[in-house]
């Protein structure tokens, strides 16, 4: 696992649903959700006013959301200020981290999951449905749409003994308490939706859905895992467990007026 590896990986990460519009440009790219409408990466020569205009046409009748992602591989440099010139506001930054994946046991010894906390995967259409309203509360987002349930569903359903992608849940004293996903992809395991109730914080839930999906990502063969947490909650956490921090990725957002 070298920087550049890794940057690409980060890159190349973007998530398309089966109820989503993704339109790749020779200088961005412009996906459209049933919530929002994001570019997700840009790097232009034009005058980036017009790319805005563009973008902003184009993103017309939709979910009044637009979210433009800034990175280290972002053109024009100044990007983040001329969004902030057009109205733009800085709504998230997260760090891309990066760790190596060598053996279940040096994973156990670095992240050492509490045994209370017990992490089960989440592969049955209710149980998806409950992760996805973790995910919901604590990230302050829609909840899964039906698309998106059944397509997990599916998913699951199709390869519950060893899957490629899927969730797990953290239980504390029985109740659930926290909820994380992974999707293998190219022998890199990307690690997604790490999400724990208010009231379960500082107990491991976190450190216990990590260990677990890094774990199934050694025994699918994965070379490094790969997460783009939150500077001020996760990125702690994952940095102590052995993690590296290759940059940040900030994202910007504008209601526009339909």
């Amino acid at each position: 696992m070298d920087e550049q590896q890794v940057l690409k990986a980060a890159s190349d990460w973007v998530w398309i649903p089966p109820d989503a519009q993704d339109f790749i440009e020779d200088d961005y790219r412009l996906t459209i959700y049933p919530d929002r409408t994001s570019v997700q990466w840009s790097a232009t020569d034009r005058p980036l006013t017009d790319v805005i205009a563009e973008v902003r046409e184009r993103a017309s009748g939709t979910k009044p959301v637009l979210r433009w992602w800034v990175t280290g591989r972002t053109k024009p440099d100044d990007t983040a200020d001329i969004l902030e010139e057009h109205g733009f506001e800085l709504v998230e930054t997260v760090e891309v981290l990066a760790r190596d994946l060598t053996s279940i046991e040096d994973l156990e010894a670095a992240m050492s999951p509490p045994s209370e906390i017990d992490v089960r995967p989440a592969n049955t259409p209710d149980l998806l449905y409950l992760a996805g309203q973790i995910d919901a509360e604590v990230f302050d987002w829609a909840p899964p749409t039906p698309a998106q349930l059944q397509q997990e569903s599916d998913t699951a359903a199709k390869a519950k003994s060893s899957p490629d992608t899927g969730r797990f849940l953290a239980y504390l004293h029985n109740q659930p308490v926290g909820a994380a996903g992974f999707t293998m992809t190219d022998g890199v395991l990307r690690l997604w939706g790490g999400a724990v109730l208010k009231s379960a914080r500082g107990r491991g839930a976190y450190r216990a859905l990590l260990a677990a999906r890094c774990a199934q990502g050694i025994r699918k063969g994965a070379t490094f895992a790969l997460v783009k947490g939150r500077t001020g909650t996760s990125a702690p956490i994952l940095r102590r467990a052995g993690f590296t921090s290759y940059g940040i990725e900030q994202c910007y957002q504008q209601r526009l007026q339909n």
